[in-house]
């Protein structure tokens, strides 16, 4: 008699997981038409793209902001209930940090339907993870498995997670559920020429931007001390011309602050920044995040809120300890670089 075949620790939960969450995922059918910066009299043809969404606190879809950037046109089809089409409208856009809230008023849409909750912690390192959308070569939803990679910043100092599971265009915007079925990210981006690289944006970023939907305008953007990059003080030499003490082996230094940034009058270029909010900053650039992980030390300033939050910046300044103040704000470009958010056509 052959012995029953044994359960996989994890099946039964993830099941339940991934079977509630596919009916709180939508697809979205966007119309755009993007701006023109050469010609701001004319217009560009009208493009067609489709994208994820999930259902959040009964009233919100939540997805990637550039699968409705520009748009003219959304329309929302759920996966549960008739396969009809409602119309929504963009109630917030967050471009720095890729987020975007809709809005259905239609109640038809929201009948028997159930919302995702959202962890509040991050997943582990090797965690399973189930990504849920609407991938290109289908139509049907889909789901993929994979573990998470890495914890660590993009280029904004905004907190990132990598997972190997696949992201591919249509994915956007969708829900990334842990083994118990909460959400631990949104569907972001991949890397390209690279093999199952895919990053998510956590869900310590998305409540952040929720709780600035229901006051429109209260999101500014990705806080930030305005002061560029750094230089990581590992050399001995370096530190000794800087006047570091010998039993202090941490410190960044400031090689660059924007003329339109927070920090202006408050930090100076050849600064040392020893810690921020009290957490010592490393030779490496990097502050603990928990147990044996580090991460950029950024990621202290962009888990803040931009126009209401300040930190306290503990310098090294010609060999005497400085305290400043910065109250944070998004990065000001002298040239504005991001469509939509700092940049637009003059007629637009």
């Amino acid at each position: 008699r052959r012995p029953p075949k044994r359960a996989r620790t994890g099946d039964s939960s993830d099941a339940r997981g991934v079977s509630a969450g596919t009916g709180s995922v939508c697809k979205l059918f966007v119309k755009r038409v993007w701006a023109n910066f050469a010609d701001p009299w004319r217009k560009h043809s009208q493009g067609s793209a489709t994208g994820t969404g999930f259902l959040v606190q009964g009233r919100w879809i939540v997805t990637n902001a550039h699968v409705v950037h520009r748009a003219v046109s959304i329309l929302v089809r759920a996966t549960t209930g008739p396969p009809i089409k409602y119309v929504a409208r963009v109630l917030s856009l967050g471009l720095p940090c890729d987020l975007a809230v809709l809005e259905v008023t239609d109640p038809r849409f929201w009948q028997g339907k159930e919302s995702l909750e959202l962890s509040s912690t991050l997943p582990r390192l090797d965690d399973n993870v189930t990504c849920i959308g609407f991938p290109m070569g289908g139509d049907n939803i889909c789901v993929t498995r994979g573990v998470v990679s890495r914890i660590d910043v993009n280029m904004d100092g905004l907190l990132r997670i990598q997972i190997d599971a696949a992201i591919n265009p249509g994915n956007s915007g969708g829900p990334v559920l842990g083994a118990h079925g909460l959400v631990v990210g949104v569907a972001a981006s991949h890397l390209k020429n690279a093999s199952n690289i895919g990053y998510i944006i956590p869900t310590v970023v998305l409540e952040q931007f929720l709780a600035c939907a229901d006051r429109p305008g209260s999101y500014l953007g990705v806080a930030s001390l305005g002061i560029g990059r750094v230089q990581t003080l590992e050399s001995p030499a370096l530190r000794k011309g800087l006047q570091l003490q010998e039993d202090f082996i941490g410190g960044v230094r400031i090689t660059t602050v924007w003329p339109l940034g927070p920090a202006v009058g408050l930090l100076h270029t050849g600064d040392v920044i020893l810690s921020i909010s009290g957490v010592e900053i490393g030779q490496d650039g990097t502050v603990p995040l928990r147990d044996n992980e580090r991460i950029h030390f950024l990621h202290l300033v962009t888990r803040q809120l931009a126009g209401s939050d300040v930190v306290s910046v503990r310098l090294l300044r010609a060999g005497a300890e400085v305290e400043a103040q910065v109250a944070l704000r998004p990065d000001r470009w002298l040239v504005p670089c991001i469509d939509g958010y700092d940049a637009a056509p003059e007629y637009a």
